[in-house]
């Protein structure tokens, strides 16, 4: 079967036809606008970015970077922290990023959060695939200061956070000096991390 125009009357919408070629607006130099000066060289710095603490972030463009799934299980970093807050905007969860930077390498590992309760997580447990980085760094936060922190009167191990500030606990290991992180095995193929070291 042969494709035919419908004539105007067999739409159900109008068409609106352009008779002449529409003319393209000539611009000149004249037309442009712009603001210019001259300052002092000190002022002319790259942009700052802030962590959660409130430090000056010390990202080097041209640092070796590396994810938690590009290393092996057991494989370990130390260096100095930065974390950072991202905003999921339409989502449910929002993310810290905990940066550990040393001699030219860095390594990213998010942990996704629940952000209803923000500042604050709730039932935070180890079963939960999808918050289990955040329950893991609570638990290596608290265990590093003091290991009764996540063991119950049982003398079992913690297993579930009822409630936590999350955002004292990022700002806290934001401004440590140094920090270790290790590879860990994760759930569904990905690979997971733990703070072994802080000071």
């Amino acid at each position: 079967m042969a494709l035919s125009k419908k004539t105007q009357e067999e739409l159900p919408f109008p068409i609106d036809g352009v008779d002449e070629e529409p003319q393209s607006e000539q611009i000149s130099f004249d037309d442009l606008e712009f603001e210019a000066e001259t300052v002092d060289e000190d002022e002319l710095k790259p942009k700052q970015y802030f962590t959660i603490s409130g430090k000056v972030q010390q990202y080097e463009p041209d640092w070796e970077k590396f994810g938690v799934n590009e290393l092996d299980v057991g494989a370990e970093m130390e260096g100095i922290p930065e974390i950072t807050l991202f905003e999921k905007k339409d989502k449910s969860y929002d993310a810290f990023r905990l940066r550990v930077m040393d001699d030219g390498e860095i390594l990213d590992c998010y942990f996704n959060f629940p952000k209803k309760d923000y500042p604050y997580v709730k039932n935070i447990n180890k079963g939960f695939d999808f918050y289990k980085p955040c329950f893991n760094f609570i638990f290596a936060v608290l265990k590093w200061r003091d290991e009764r922190n996540v063991v119950d009167k049982n003398g079992d191990e913690v297993n579930n956070f009822k409630s936590v500030n999350i955002e004292t606990f990022a700002k806290y290991v934001d401004q440590m000096n140094h920090i270790g992180v290790r590879i860990i095995e994760g759930n569904n193929g990905y690979n997971d991390w733990i703070i072994y070291k802080m000071e």
